[in-house]
């Protein structure tokens, strides 16, 4: 029995900031030739275990589970695992952290208190996700500068698409709610989006969402950070800017396309919040 293993440590050229997101330590990709039981071990950290070729057999707090090519199996700190590897198998180990909502406090888990074994397992076929292993690998071989910044940002993307797929009930109550709040979010601003042309006021902002006024208030300020006027004054010079640029509008066009009273109003508001007037793209 033979195990071949390849190993790729964090690079340290760097230690990452304390953020909310998982942070990088290792990964490798193990691919048996004969068969091997690994001793029962408890986890210090979280496991993302990606089946390359299955199937992928092992017992975790005490329930068997067999994973086929392309599921993924997330092992979290505390749980008692063990693996029954066999001939022919391939599959890659990644491992990391949660970090720190802020200095000096604990970071929420994952998983809520007394989920099952099977509820660890992700819905969907993981086989495309291997390019982001494929990333880490270079960039812990090359271990330049920005290598470990990029290496968390990798596993950030790896993360959320694997957190994604979990059942949502498994999932930590802090976790299902930061998805409740994107996905609000992402509506919210597409209800602005819709108006971005137009000079609707806050009330019809708010019936096009389904919500009061008030309401439409508390959520721009909370998701946001501005008032809903003030937001979609935002999006309507951002959007300006973009077509200044990049479409090669004139102002007049692009005061008419964004719902502006005149040229000469929307060059005053533009220079005011943007710092430059609009005719710099001209």
């Amino acid at each position: 029995m033979r195990v071949l293993k390849q190993r790729f440590r964090r690079s340290q050229l760097a230690e990452p900031g304390v953020r909310v997101r998982p942070i990088f330590d290792d990964f490798h990709l193990l691919r048996m030739e004969g068969s091997y039981e690994y001793p029962r071990h408890q986890h210090m950290n979280y496991e993302v275990i990606l089946v390359d070729r299955g199937p992928y057999r092992c017992d975790l707090n005490g329930e068997q589970l067999a994973l086929v090519a392309g599921q993924v199996l997330v092992v979290k700190p505390g749980d008692w695992h063990q693996d029954h590897l066999r001939d022919g198998q391939r599959h890659h180990v990644l491992h990391f952290r949660l970090g720190a909502t802020a200095p000096g406090t604990p970071s929420m888990p994952l998983f809520r208190d007394g989920v099952k074994p099977i509820e660890q397992v992700c819905t969907g076929n993981y086989s495309h996700d291997r390019l982001f292993l494929r990333e880490l690998q270079r960039e812990a071989e090359a271990s330049r500068a920005y290598s470990p910044a990029i290496q968390d940002s990798l596993l950030e993307a790896l993360f959320w698409r694997i957190t994604r797929g979990l059942p949502p009930d498994a999932l930590n109550e802090s976790f299902r709610r930061l998805s409740e709040v994107d996905a609000q979010r992402s509506r919210l601003a597409l209800v602005f989006e819709k108006h971005v042309h137009a000079n609707p006021t806050v009330v019809e902002l708010a019936g096009a969402a389904g919500m009061s006024a008030s309401l439409l208030t508390i959520l721009s300020r909370r998701l946001f950070g501005e008032a809903p006027a003030r937001f979609l004054l935002l999006l309507k010079l951002r959007r300006a800017e973009e077509m200044l640029r990049y479409r090669g509008l004139s102002v007049k066009e692009v005061s008419d396309a964004l719902g502006f009273s005149n040229p000469f109003h929307f060059s005053r508001v533009f220079k005011r919040k943007v710092g430059v007037p609009p005719s710099r793209w001209q």
